[in-house]
């Protein structure tokens, strides 16, 4: 296993498509396709499922996907990448929770470019805790995570409050409503976000307590993974209401929860023991004053 495989498999991963990663890494779907096979031969595992006209990752894709872009990342340490880029441009990271930059248009990237071209901004998905602990330990100025935070080491600006839902088939029992309790899903199969998280959606059933828990029979990071899997079977998927109305299929219904509380707040923070620099402002004001005009 080797960098160019990680990159072309995380490119793989992000398109769905093998001819539309194969353009954006300006090589042949033919060798990107080679790259994939040697690829799960090395790790004894198959990564893509092939359907119709698209390719599906698998459970362990999606558990690779995060240990490549830990692996890509550190990389880009090593190499010093950053320190080979033209010193006119500076470069504003932030962290986030995977699916979070689905929130932000892309005409806000272009008008902050428009605004400030000598800022470059770089987005990364991780999982919070490891997004929150960069932040804490001033490795990284930005992040875009859910609460909530110690209020003594982060200072976070509320961006937006998104609602859970459920993704069904629509031959499932549960089709029939147009929203439910979350008692309604107690004695269902879940397919969920990953629950390792402190921020994970997994902390809601302490409301419901040890009675009558769901049964979770796969967490993973990749929601285009629930839904698919909620489309082929009699399993409900947990989702957000953003990311199911993106992801559209004729066999899914997306269903409300009646709880308003259901809900995951979404903050722009940084460490309060860190000055920030005047690039992280700009991108930071802007943002915030983005998000501001939806409240």
């Amino acid at each position: 296993m080797n960098q160019r495989q990680l990159q072309y498999f995380l490119e793989v991963y992000s398109q769905n498509s093998i001819t539309k990663a194969a353009n954006n890494l300006f090589v042949t779907p033919q060798g990107l396709s080679k790259t994939i096979s040697t690829l799960e031969k090395e790790l004894g595992v198959q990564l893509f499922k092939h359907k119709s006209n698209r390719i599906l990752p698998t459970a362990e894709a999606a558990r690779l996907a995060i240990h490549a872009k830990y692996i890509i990342d550190e990389y880009d340490v090593i190499t010093n990448r950053l320190f080979h880029e033209k010193s006119a441009v500076k470069t504003v990271t932030i962290y986030c929770s995977y699916d979070v930059p689905q929130l932000i248009s892309a005409s806000f990237f272009r008008e902050f470019n428009k605004d400030f071209p000598n800022i470059r901004i770089n987005i990364k998905e991780y999982p919070d805790d490891y997004a929150l602990k960069k932040v804490e330990n001033n490795e990284v100025e930005l992040a875009i995570l859910p609460g909530p935070f110690n209020p003594h080491k982060i200072s976070y600006t509320h961006l937006c409050t998104e609602s859970f839902c459920i993704v069904v088939n629509k031959t499932h029992p549960l089709a029939e409503y147009d929203s439910v309790p979350f008692s309604k899903i107690a004695n269902e199969s879940l397919v969920i976000k990953d629950s390792s998280s402190f921020t994970s959606i997994n902390q809601i059933y302490t409301f419901l307590g040890s009675k009558n828990a769901p049964s979770i029979i796969l967490e993973t990071s990749d929601v285009h993974l629930i839904h698919q899997m909620a489309e082929d079977s009699q399993i409900v998927g947990i989702s957000l209401m953003y990311l199911a109305r993106k992801i559209r299929s004729d066999k899914i219904k997306v269903i409300p929860f009646d709880e308003d509380w259901l809900s995951k707040k979404l903050f722009l923070i940084h460490n309060k023991n860190n000055i920030l620099s005047n690039e992280a402002l700009l991108f930071e004001e802007a943002l915030a004053k983005v998000f501001s005009k939806h409240e």
